[in-house]
């Protein structure tokens, strides 16, 4: 995720949170089937506090009201089938309804926060202490660039600090790489009209300066470019870009790493039991052996069963359905079946704190409704 250190103190409208959670999870990478983004309510809108929910629902509707809520951010789509009517006699009806007559605004953050670097698979698999991650499945890939900023010395650390802050993209398993190359010479002269940092209208300037250079998406280097030129002394900063061949920033699906040392399935669903707050959960092949490699993908990922048997021992997602468990079986797979609302009601706290890093006047609450529907005794 994007550290966002330049935090604003001012109370922030709805269009600057939205602009905030779409650079750390673009709405381009939402699969085609999902509905994402702005549900219900007005860009424009002020927003002083904040309820983060899985789902939306009547319980989390009147909690908002209650806690005097000016935004929802929900992780399932409010609206997911597109309306032919909006009949307010309807559960979905009055929910609108009540959401419009009370001012409340709602914004969706589906797929495209599942697949985003940084978003919830990846809080599960740091969280379940996966090591190496990788993407289970690929789903998206973006032409990665080069970027060379030119600064005079006086004003490298700070440019520099602007690039690695805002930057999103890794090299393997680091993050905040540049490089800068040794001093040299730039040369100017103001020309009139121009209102230079360094030197004076109609007379040649010379400046020690050096380069530094990063690799990213062609939408995070303008985002970091926003943020340099801030920073930056010049009137005109000198920018070159390079496109990389063969190099592309890869999203996907999933993800699957590596235990720091192998332990018995007992005790893997021991460990997995007690993460994601469970009494229970479904097995595929309960026969002992030992886990070392494992593989997650949250709510319904049925249909990577096969991409996670060729990488990893046991596979934890939800909703398995009974063939699915049966393909698994014949694949060597171990499947940990947590169950959908379990793998996924830590999707808030990401979404919370990427809020509270930038605008320090808008107040995060977390939904206390439990949405599970499945309870054994």
């Amino acid at each position: 995720m994007s550290e966002f250190n330049h935090s604003k103190q001012v109370t922030p409208i709805l269009k600057d949170i939205m602009n905030v959670l779409e650079q750390f999870a673009p709405l381009y990478l939402a699969e085609s089937w999902d509905n994402v983004g702005l549900m219900v309510g007005s860009k424009h809108k002020t927003v002083n506090k904040v309820l983060c929910a899985l789902d939306l629902n009547e319980e989390v509707i009147e909690e908002a009201i209650m806690q005097e809520v000016d935004c929802i951010i929900t992780h399932h789509p409010f609206l997911f089938k597109a309306l032919k009517r909006i009949d307010l006699d309807s559960t979905q009806g009055a929910m609108l309804e009540k959401l419009i007559a009370n001012q409340i605004a709602v914004y969706s953050m589906h797929t495209n926060y599942d697949i985003t670097w940084g978003g919830l698979n990846d809080e599960l698999a740091h969280g379940l202490g996966l090591q190496d991650i990788k993407l289970l499945e690929t789903t998206y890939e973006e032409q990665l660039y080069k970027c060379v900023i030119y600064v005079p010395l006086t004003h490298y650390e700070s440019v520099r600090e602007a690039i690695v802050n805002n930057m999103t993209t890794q090299i393997g398993d680091y993050s905040g790489c540049t490089f800068t190359s040794g001093e040299g010479e730039g040369t100017f002269i103001p020309l009139e009209g121009s209102n230079p940092y360094i030197g004076k209208q109609g007379i040649f300037e010379k400046v020690k300066e050096c380069q530094v250079s990063f690799m990213g998406t062609n939408a995070e280097i303008q985002h970091i470019l926003q943020a340099v030129k801030k920073v930056h002394p010049y009137e005109e900063v000198a920018i070159d870009v390079f496109e990389l061949k063969n190099m592309k920033k890869q999203y996907g699906i999933g993800r699957y790493g590596r235990l720091e040392k192998a332990v018995s399935l007992d005790e893997w669903i021991q460990t997995v039991k007690a993460y994601f707050k469970i009494d229970y959960l479904r097995v595929t092949d309960p026969t002992p052996k030992m886990i070392q490699t494992v593989a997650i993908c949250s709510g319904a990922g049925s249909s990577f069963i096969g991409s996670a048997a060729r990488v990893a021992d046991v596979y934890i997602t939800g909703d398995l359905k009974f063939h699915e468990g049966q393909m698994a079986k014949s694949l060597g797979l171990v499947v940990l079946d947590v169950g959908h609302y379990a793998s996924e009601h830590r999707a808030l706290e990401p979404i919370g704190r990427c809020i509270e890093a930038q605008f320090k006047n808008c107040q995060v609450l977390y939904s206390k409704m439990n949405g599970e529907t499945l309870w054994t005794k």
